[in-house]
C-alpha cells in the first residue's frame, strides 16, 4: 500500500479496504444502522468490501478494461491483486509493479468515491466514463513523477503501452 509513487489519500483508502474497515453497508448493518443493503453500483448484491471492489458487475467491468498486457484477467479479491503484483517478473519489473500498485489504489479509491457520489450526491458514471476518469488520474499521476536518472523507460510511456487498446 505504501510506496514512493503513491498518492496518500489513495493509499489510505486502499489500506482501509485491505483491513476491511471502510463503512460498507454490511458493516453499517452489523453496527445496527437501518440502511438499504444493496450495492449502489449494481443494485444486485449485499455491499461488502469483496463485492464493492471486485465482485460487483461495475467493478469487474472496470478491472476488465485494464486487462491485457500485464493483467490477464480481472482480479477476484485484494489478495489476488497483491499476488499478481508480487509475482510479476517480466521486462521492466519495477516500473510495471509501480504502475500496477498505483492502478490498484486508483481503482479502489475511485470506486469508493463513485459509491459515495451515488449515495450522497445522486451522481453516477457509466463504466466507460469511469474508465476515463481512472485513466486520467493514472496519466496525471505518472506525468507528475520525475523519472529516476538511471531509468531507461518512463512510467508514463510504459503505462501508454499498458493500456493501448489497439495492441
Amino acid at each position: 500500500v505504501w510506496f514512493r509513487e503513491e498518492v496518500p489519500r489513495y493509499s489510505f483508502i486502499t489500506w482501509l479496504s485491505f483491513l476491511g474497515r471502510l463503512p460498507t453497508k454490511d458493516r453499517l448493518i452489523f453496527w445496527g444502522l437501518a440502511v438499504p443493503d444493496r450495492c449502489v453500483l449494481c443494485s444486485s448484491h449485499l455491499e461488502s468490501h469483496q463485492h464493492l471492489f471486485f465482485e460487483c458487475l461495475f467493478a469487474a467491468s472496470i478491472w476488465s478494461m485494464f486487462c491485457g498486457r500485464f493483467i490477464t484477467s480481472p482480479p477476484s479479491d485484494l489478495s489476488s491483486v497483491v499476488l499478481m503484483i508480487t509475482r510479476y517478473n517480466g521486462l521492466y519489473l519495477s516500473q510495471v509493479k509501480t504502475i500496477m500498485k498505483l492502478l490498484l489504489q486508483v481503482i479502489v479509491y475511485s470506486l469508493w468515491r463513485e459509491r459515495n457520489a451515488r449515495i450522497f450526491r445522486d451522481v453516477a458514471h457509466q463504466p466507460v466514463a469511469f474508465f476515463r476518469i481512472v485513466d486520467r488520474i493514472m496519466r496525471d499521476r505518472l506525468l507528475s513523477l520525475s523519472p529516476a536518472p538511471d531509468q531507461a523507460h518512463y512510467l508514463l510511456e510504459l503505462y501508454f503501452w499498458f493500456v493501448d487498446p489497439f495492441s
